[in-house]
């Protein structure tokens, strides 16, 4: 873009909506600039990387266990515990 200025064609209906806007005191050079802004930070918030913390939460938040869920046999912090348990089930369903 070589110019600070934007040339945008509007269709029948935004031009009208466009119309209105202006008639009400909306200035459209602030319509685009938020526009624009919102755009942005949208595209900005999709290249991140993601929260991992947060999406496990609000994870645990939707889907919660169970109240009558019984707790597991062993300590889910310890990755040599948790490992045998699951080789103990896996090693179960298949024969």
């Amino acid at each position: 873009m070589g110019s600070r200025l934007v040339n945008v064609r509007l269709d029948p209906d935004r031009f009208r909506k466009a119309r209105t806007l202006r008639a009400r005191g909306v200035a459209l050079s602030d319509v685009v600039r938020e526009a624009i802004d919102e755009q942005f930070a949208a595209l900005q918030r999709s290249t991140s990387p993601p929260d991992v913390r947060t999406i496990v939460r609000r994870i645990f938040e939707q889907h919660p266990d169970p109240s009558d869920l019984p707790g597991r046999e062993y300590d889910v912090h310890d990755r040599r515990a948790a490992r045998a348990a699951i080789l103990r089930k896996v090693r179960r369903v298949r024969r």
